[in-house]
């Protein structure tokens, strides 16, 4: 429905464009404060939104990595209850063949009432620690089909009428390890009533039917400004390919290829030249290659733009089904963490052909997770859920920040300690990791756990055989590596494993660095020194990738000899070049 701007107030349109922000952000707030499990209340793996009756997304809060997927849920649920939505019903849904990610991210939705008519969709997308399956955590990167990672749920009400679906809360609970799921699931449950609530004052400040007006107006208006910003780039094809290392079952690289086709206010993101959908977990649905294309777009736009459906509208996605990124029945897709982030780089790969001074290099592959499955003296399984994640590549304009990651926080020592048998040994950075560049990439992150009591871990990791790309002449971060008894035996370990472990093991993961933006030879050398000073980078690897000699009696550059030393570097890298 288009809408006219000039029939409502501008400023109010932002007001009411923040507000539903806001809204999002107190459902985010609620399910931290509500929530039991470490994924709620540490990592933050999860998500908010408002969709209208359309499924259509017109508000997000400041933790929307998995709403952009949600439009294709929300429109399979109207289509399946066209009739039959109610008042006090809440829904609940994680099949990735209804258009969900994978099925550890339960979504949880609310129809919102507004003077008896259905208008608003409140949405929770979590994370949960456990959705059943094979393996504890349901994460293995080995499933060969759907039916081997957990509870499937097709959209369906958890609550009706304001009655909790009892037979279906039992069904949930005798499919999944521990109490936290549920837990977290009635905090998202918590979480929608909380949004419902504020909706409707939302609405009785403006009416239900104004609301709407701006709802479009919002979408409409979103739509006019990614269109300018795409008419401003230059018409043509840019293409970029990278690669998973493999998928845990075959040895085969997998391809993630991207053709962006601009013309005039209006792009193709097309994936023909993608790797086939893997036997191992890597896959993903056509919604989610949808909202990884609309994702990274409105990442280079400007922060003027509100974050709703009508940022879709210039964008066409074009996946050839049963490829890796369209995945088919009865496909897999619980490791799909490993194929998002790799989208993620192979996209700034793109859109730095197009916009070169608009995104940073490749970050170091995304979430290293780890989901440990405590076996407990019952033979009961305590399951933990850690990841390490914060190596961001280098910037046009500045240094990627270490440690710091996007939408994800890492989980705190001392609680996990507090509550599972295991104990962290070493976490921080790794000195000399990083993309060197005029902006340096983030280094890596070293984590190191000592097992307390035997158990089951499924781990993923990628960027060991690929490592993070550098843009504008910058460098690759190093690779990532994992280790078994660091201190004695050393052994290497594979990038992605369903292994079990004894009490007294160590398990040792660096992640890769992030990319380098631009020349390492143009590098500030006072910032070199800093690096050096705060034990991020020897004076060897100044010397070797910098061009910067290193005092180390003075604390202090030594200017002269590092003129002399990049004259001496210069024609090495433009032959190597």
């Amino acid at each position: 429905m288009a809408t006219k701007v000039g029939q409502l107030d501008p400023v109010t349109m932002q007001v009411v464009d923040n507000a539903l922000g806001s809204i999002c952000d107190d459902m985010f707030v609620t399910l931290q404060r509500v929530g039991r499990s470490p994924t709620a209340t540490q990592v933050f793996d999860m998500s908010t939104g408002i969709c209208d009756a359309r499924g259509d997304i017109v508000g997000c809060g400041t933790q929307f990595g998995h709403v952009a997927s949600t439009p294709e849920a929300m429109k399979n649920t109207l289509a399946k209850f066209a009739g039959r939505i109610e008042d006090g019903d809440i829904f609940v849904v994680n099949d990735p063949y209804s258009a969900c990610l994978h099925m550890p991210d339960v979504v949880i939705f609310k129809p919102v009432f507004i003077d008896g008519v259905f208008t608003f969709f409140a949405v929770t997308v979590v994370h949960q620690v456990d959705i059943g399956g094979r393996t504890p955590g349901s994460m293995s990167h080995d499933s060969t089909d759907i039916y081997q990672e957990g509870l499937r749920l097709p959209p369906l009400k958890l609550v009706e009428l304001g009655v909790p679906n009892e037979t279906l809360w039992d069904v949930i609970e005798k499919n999944v390890r521990g109490s936290a799921t549920l837990a977290d699931m009635r905090a998202q449950c918590t979480a929608s009533l909380a949004a419902d609530r504020r909706l409707k004052e939302l609405a009785k400040r403006y009416g239900r039917e104004r609301l709407v007006a701006y709802c479009e107006a919002l979408k409409d208006y979103s739509e006019r400004v990614v269109r300018a910003s795409i008419e401003a780039w230059p018409d043509g094809e840019y293409e970029f390919t990278d690669y998973i290392d493999e998928d845990g079952i075959d040895p085969d690289p997998v391809r993630i290829h991207i053709k962006l086709t601009v013309k005039g206010d209006a792009v193709i993101a097309d994936y023909t030249g993608t790797s086939r959908q893997t036997r191992g977990s890597l896959n993903i649905t056509l919604a989610e290659a949808k909202g990884s294309a609309f994702g990274a777009i409105r990442s280079v736009m400007g922060l003027e733009v509100p974050n709703n459906s009508g940022v879709f509208r210039p964008i066409t996605v074009v996946a050839p089904p049963g490829c890796l990124v369209n995945m088919q029945h009865p496909a897999s897709c619980a490791a799909r963490g490993v194929t998002t982030f790799r989208m993620r780089d192979a996209w700034m790969g793109v859109l730095a052909q197009v916009v070169p001074d608009g995104v940073p290099a490749a970050n170091e592959g995304g979430t290293s997770t780890g989901r440990f499955g405590f076996i407990q003296e019952d033979r009961t399984i305590k399951v933990m859920y850690d990841n390490i994640y914060g190596s961001p590549g280098g910037y046009p304009h500045r240094d990627a920040p270490d440690g710091l990651g996007t939408n994800l926080s890492n989980f705190s020592i001392e609680i996990l300690e507090r509550g599972y048998p295991a104990r962290v040994r070493r976490y921080g950075f790794a000195p000399g990791t990083e993309g060197a560049g005029r902006h340096r990439g983030a280094l890596g992150i070293i984590r190191e756990w000592e097992f307390l009591q035997d158990s089951h871990l499924t781990f993923r990791s990628d960027r060991r055989l690929f490592p993070p790309y550098g843009l504008a002449g910058g460098h690759p971060a190093l690779p990532s590596m994992t280790y078994l008894n660091p201190d004695n035996e050393n052994r290497e370990l594979p990038s992605k494993m369903n292994a079990y472990f004894k009490a007294g093991d160590v398990l040792s993961h660096r992640t890769a660095g992030g990319g380098g933006y631009g020349d390492p030879l143009e590098r500030d050398p006072q910032r070199v020194l800093e690096d050096c000073l705060d034990e991020k980078l020897t004076a060897e690897r100044a010397r070797e990738a910098y061009g910067v000699v290193i005092d180390e009696r003075q604390r202090a550059v030594d200017i002269q000899a590092t003129r002399r030393l990049r004259r001496e570097m210069r024609p090495r890298k433009e032959k190597r070049t």
